[in-house]
């Protein structure tokens, strides 16, 4: 095969969009990108197609002159209007790469800001490194999730608030307030452990609603960081606004040190776990997958462990159904030969099920190298673009890609299954769920009605 210097079809987005999606799972946050207007408008653009709905994200607007001179002033400018103007609860600030190629020390202009403006000293803001030219948007996730997690439990800049555990009552209004406001009025129910989330971004809306519900199941109380099941699932919203509505309460920091343990999902998120496990010296559980029948029972015999529970009734009737759908289709999901091209944490994800029911992976693209050298497919996980999928795909039967991926499966007249992000061309896949016994189930009546 000719080796290229070039990405002819680039699959991967920027770390800057990653860094947006995990701010979106905050609620009252306000999304601030260091760069050009550009630049933000291109996020907000491949989200709005993605997830449908309107995606508030501001930016320090850096024209000409700030290039060359550095947007120091600019930022500090852009923090202190948005707090003025919109008067958020929590600043999340991410880099680009022109910030980053300049240099622009964003924690100097935000110390050199609160000099000037003491006033804004108890407003949090979260200071997220996502230059475009590092990996892509998985990896501006996890650093923006790992700036989360260092700002507002490792260095507590709630200011005014302790994050020592809280009361009983303080803590059933803050998980359920925005949920059922009806039961937060409710301060005399017993009190239910909590458990600590980390989803990653290959997870969608409805995905990490299902780990939520699961969770649940066994008695737990979740803390889900970010979650975007509550801010991106498609809820009807009376008008837009500049920052974000639903997702993780300030809040619910405050009870991080309470949770009886801390799950995170995908192999990306693997640190953000391990510091709060310092933290707070609660157990840490990563789980690189759950999608796949393996995959979850290992998270079911863990939650089933940590409650003391037995397995509900209902994960055994699905996992039973899960079970009889590899009965029944055996015959066509054994050798069948699938190509995919993904961010690592979801390639992992959904080619380590197939490879589990007997497919065969051709090809294994990731958008970047982040993570490839630690999780192991049959064929080896490779960095490559939508251009290399096209020259490798050939005697594949099924491409799994996101929908830029709808090139190269024309061009090689093959079936073509959406996963990832973007997904522009087919409707409602933020609400599709692939795992957990049933999501996996689901999983794989996609694979067979995209090839059938």
């Amino acid at each position: 095969m000719k080796h290229r210097h070039y990405e002819g079809n680039p699959q991967k987005n920027s770390p800057a969009l990653g860094a947006t999606l995990a701010y979106l799972g905050i609620n009252g946050l306000l999304a601030l990108l260091h760069g050009s207007q550009g630049c933000s408008s291109f996020i907000r653009l491949q989200l709005n197609r993605h997830f449908k709905e309107s995606i508030p994200l501001n930016s320090t607007a850096l024209l000409e002159d700030s290039v060359i001179f550095g947007g120091w002033e600019h930022l500090k400018k852009g923090i202190a209007v948005a707090a003025d103007k919109y008067n958020p609860q929590i600043i999340g600030v991410m880099s680009s790469g022109l910030t980053e190629t300049y240099g622009d020390n964003m924690a100097s202009a935000l110390a050199s800001l609160h000099l000037e403006r003491p006033d804004l000293e108890d407003l949090p803001v979260v200071l997220a490194s996502t230059p475009d030219y590092i990996g892509s948007m998985q990896d501006g996730y996890q650093r923006t999730v790992e700036a989360l997690v260092d700002a507002l439990v490792v260095h507590n800049c709630i200011k005014g608030e302790s994050l020592n555990p809280v009361s009983s009552a303080d803590a059933e209004l803050s998980l359920n307030h925005h949920a059922n406001p009806a039961s937060a009025l409710k301060t005399d129910v017993q009190e239910a452990p909590y458990l600590a989330l980390l989803p990653g971004c290959h997870l969608t809306p409805a995905d990490v609603d299902e780990l939520k519900e699961i969770v649940s199941d066994f008695g737990f109380r979740p803390i889900t960081l970010p979650d975007l099941s509550v801010s991106l699932d498609g809820h009807a919203e009376l008008e837009a606004a500049p920052v974000v509505q639903g997702g993780t309460f300030l809040e619910d920091f405050q009870l991080l040190p309470r949770s009886r343990a801390c799950l995170s999902f995908g192999l990306s998120m693997e640190r953000a776990g391990e510091t709060l496990r310092q933290a707070y010296h609660i157990p840490h559980y990563n789980f690189p997958s759950l999608s796949g029948l393996t995959a979850t029972d290992g998270l079911i015999l863990t939650l089933a462990k940590l409650s003391g529970k037995t397995i509900p009734e209902k994960q055994i009737r699905q996992r039973n159904r899960l079970l009889d759908t590899l009965a029944d289709y055996h015959d066509q999901l054994g050798k069948l030969r699938v190509a995919i091209a993904l961010e690592t944490d979801l390639l992992y994800s959904l080619g380590s099920s197939l490879v589990e029911v007997g497919a065969e992976l051709t090809v294994a693209l990731a958008a970047s190298q982040a993570g490839t050298d630690r999780l192991s497919l049959p064929v080896p996980m490779e960095v490559g673009d939508l251009e290399t999928l096209e020259e490798r795909a050939g005697q594949s039967k099924l491409i799994i890609a996101n929908s830029n991926g709808r090139q190269a499966a024309g061009q090689l007249k093959l079936p073509h299954l959406r996963a990832g992000l973007p997904v522009f061309d087919r409707a409602g896949y933020p609400q599709t769920c692939w795992i957990g016994y049933e999501g996996t189930q689901r999983f794989l009546f996609a694979t067979l009605n995209a090839v059938s």
